[in-house]
């Protein structure tokens, strides 16, 4: 596994194309919703705006899966001349109008799925949160200003008595399991739509089961993420401060992201894509032996 982690980083900036997309899309979303919160008005005009942002999601997330898959077959070629590695590296970028055309109408599937999953989550963290914020003596208007000023976060902590600030820690710890566990559940579920190419249903469950399959592996993988997450979220925390660090910060935070996508459809590859070519491998060399 750690073999997997160093190569993924040489995979990684060899694929640094991958980040382009990326960075275009959250671009052109957040100019949507700025321009959405602006002009829209009415119902229709409403669900206009919700279904745009859901082909947009959908054509960028199937294009650019598309992209990773072939970065991570990239990875695997040898060049003898480093201009054609280059010109080969280039090419990754007419996969993302290819998968566009092959993958949009799955993808529209996946983030309808995976947008019921997240409200039902949701609904479920929120109903199951109730008991921590009744012993709590705060309200949401007042929760939304905290969140948003540091030292408005220190002066309520600072009120709150030992046995609240004990609730609020249970209240955060399950906050952050419940998503976390959704979340390494469904970690091979976009490999698994684009290498299999199936339902996104069906994919759903397949994918699921997978995690398990290797569960320790599954395991690891997830713990590595999330701890390069934590670490990037905390090191966040300090570049508001200053612009500089801010936009290093972005610029680590998009790496990030391309990393870990990568990593994980390399994981895929590594241990689902061809499941027969160990097999076939053991059974050579047992012949050869024999």
């Amino acid at each position: 596994m750690f073999k997997l982690f160093k190569e993924t980083f040489r995979t990684t900036n060899e694929g640094i194309i991958l980040a382009t997309p990326l960075v275009l899309f959250m671009w052109l979303l957040t100019l949507y919703i700025a321009y959405s919160k602006e002009v829209v008005d009415t119902i229709p005009e409403i669900i206009l705006s919700a279904v745009t942002m859901l082909f947009m999601a959908s054509a960028f997330c199937a294009g650019w899966f598309y992209m990773v898959k072939k970065s991570v077959d990239f990875s695997k070629k040898n060049f003898i001349m480093d201009s054609d590695k280059a010109s080969e590296s280039l090419k990754l970028m007419q996969a993302l109008p290819v998968g566009v055309g092959k993958y949009f109408l799955t993808y529209v599937m996946v983030c309808l799925i995976f947008l019921f999953i997240a409200l039902s989550v949701t609904s479920i963290l929120y109903s199951l949160s109730i008991p921590f914020i009744k012993n709590i003596n705060f309200t949401l208007s007042q929760m939304g200003t905290v969140i948003n000023s540091p030292q408005e976060m220190k002066q309520f902590l600072d009120s709150l008595p030992p046995e609240q600030l004990y609730e609020l820690l249970k209240l955060n710890i399950f906050l952050m399991v419940i998503p976390s566990i959704f979340s390494f559940l469904l970690m091979l579920w976009m490999p698994e739509v684009i290498y299999t190419e199936r339902n996104p249903f069906i994919t759903l469950f397949t994918s699921i089961k997978k995690v398990f399959v290797k569960f320790g592996k599954s395991i690891v993988l997830f713990i590595y993420i999330y701890i390069i997450n934590m670490t990037i979220s905390f090191l966040s925390t300090f570049a508001f401060l200053n612009p500089i660090a801010y936009m290093l910060m972005m610029i680590i935070y998009f790496y990030f992201i391309v990393y870990v996508v990568v990593l994980i459809f390399s994981y895929y590859d590594k241990e689902f894509n061809n499941p027969n070519e160990e097999q076939t491998q053991s059974d050579s060399d047992s012949r050869s032996d024999s």
